[in-house]
């Protein structure tokens, strides 16, 4: 089974809160970042995860995000696999090739509790200078 790594300077904590009653407005817009990526996973295939996202504060240097992101930043990884194996594979674009214009552009809500600074308000799945989201398989077929 494949296991897709999506590594991202989005916050897209999964905070479950889906209305202002029931959190504050910035674990609702959390939540919407994370519910946007999951609806962007799904579009060709029904993905599975035991986990939310993680947290963590890391040098992001040859990570593969853009080069205007330098130093130690908060990303968010989230792991998941999906209902059948190639789904996401471009015969031009490569592996991930659909999934990464799927998600590319696909706007958020910003100014959460990310450590970059971004002046556009979307998923950058290719952008060499501002890429903030990158896809990449953790683990081969088994």
């Amino acid at each position: 089974m494949e296991i897709i790594e999506v590594r991202t300077l989005i916050d897209i904590t999964q905070t479950k809160v889906v209305r202002l009653t029931h959190g504050t407005q910035i674990e609702l817009d959390q939540n919407r970042n994370f519910n946007t990526l999951r609806q962007c996973l799904e579009m060709r295939a029904i993905i599975l995860f035991d986990e939310p996202p993680r947290i963590e504060t890391i040098d992001v240097k040859n990570l593969g995000f853009g080069s205007e992101f330098k130093g130690k930043h908060r990303v968010w990884t989230f792991y998941f696999n999906t209902d059948r194996p190639g789904v996401y594979e471009d015969t031009i674009s490569g592996r991930f090739g659909f999934l990464i214009n799927d998600i590319h552009e696909v706007p958020i809500v910003l100014n959460l509790t990310e450590t970059i600074n971004i002046n556009t308000a979307m998923f950058d799945t290719k952008d060499g200078r501002f890429k903030n989201t990158i896809i990449q398989a953790l683990q081969g077929n088994t």
